[in-house]
């Protein structure tokens, strides 16, 4: 038997998912791969509510569709950490399963999504070639 601690599995989800980013444009994996590495602090500025409230808006709202693709891929990235399906709703399973959620609950996500979003973190870096949310800000230049 196989089995995989949930650290194997969030490195592996990781790494499949950055390396999908990879095969996109240049703009999106330079927004992407900062989002990368401010998302962690914006959850824990505002909390995981706000933070996907924010990729939500962003993701179709402005004119610049590298951050919009950026913002939507997080939020589909976010809800595969979370174990979740595409939703039949335009809005993402993510956000609607936080905004649900009991206390109890929403810390668990919270938590889950923190311990997970490391991994995406050093992938920005290696594959995406993105070391700090900064780099990202600098391309757009």
């Amino acid at each position: 038997m196989n089995r995989k601690t949930r650290a194997q599995k969030d490195l592996i989800l990781a790494d499949k998912l950055v390396t999908e980013v990879a095969q996109k444009d240049g703009s999106v994996q330079k927004i992407y791969g900062g989002l990368c590495h401010s998302f962690p602090v914006l959850v824990r500025t505002c909390g995981l509510c706000q933070a996907l409230a924010f990729s939500e808006a962003k993701s179709k709202a402005g004119e610049d569709a590298g951050r919009k693709e950026a913002h939507a891929l997080l939020l589909r990235h976010v809800a595969g950490i979370l174990g979740m399906q595409e939703a039949a709703t335009n809005e993402s399973p993510a956000l609607e399963a936080v905004r649900d959620a009991g206390v109890t609950e929403y810390m668990l996500q919270t938590r889950r999504v923190l311990s997970a979003w490391i991994y995406f973190k050093r992938f920005a870096e290696s594959r995406l070639k993105v070391a700090s949310a900064q780099d990202s800000q600098e391309g757009e230049r």
